[in-house]
């Protein structure tokens, strides 16, 4: 009786690493995942379309991150401005990418308004 007990015991234990190796198998090979990675890779923010939807409340309270001034949605909504120095901080799926760098990279002098007067660009097109 005792060589039977042990003769199921060892034949439990082989279904068990049986059917542990064939759901690993099965969960490699197979297209269903539960894992958390997404199934298709996720576009970089660099990537990411310009533009988007800003909420209105979010506009007001949103300023430069180096002169904490007030900032312009301009070019559609794809930018934010800092009329003060011309940086352009670009919005990206609706994100404003609120980044020094990013703004130093987008940066268009003629858009830098003097003493709150109209921009180089307006004073061109009203000449």
């Amino acid at each position: 009786m005792k060589k039977f007990f042990k003769t199921l015991l060892f034949l439990g234990i082989v279904a068990g690493v049986a059917m542990a190796v064939k759901k690993l198998l099965g969960q490699q090979e197979g297209a269903t995942s539960t894992g958390v990675l997404p199934e298709k890779p996720v576009t970089p923010l660099e990537e990411a379309p310009l533009g988007g939807e800003i909420s209105p409340e979010l506009l007001k309270i949103l300023v430069d991150p180096e002169d904490k001034g007030p900032l312009e949605l301009v070019e559609d909504g794809k930018f934010l401005l800092n009329p003060r120095t011309g940086y352009r901080y670009p919005i990206r799926n609706g994100i404003p990418v609120m980044l020094i760098e990013e703004g130093k990279k987008y940066q268009d002098k003629s858009l830098i308004r003097s003493n709150g007067n109209a921009s180089a660009a307006e004073e061109k097109a009203s000449a």
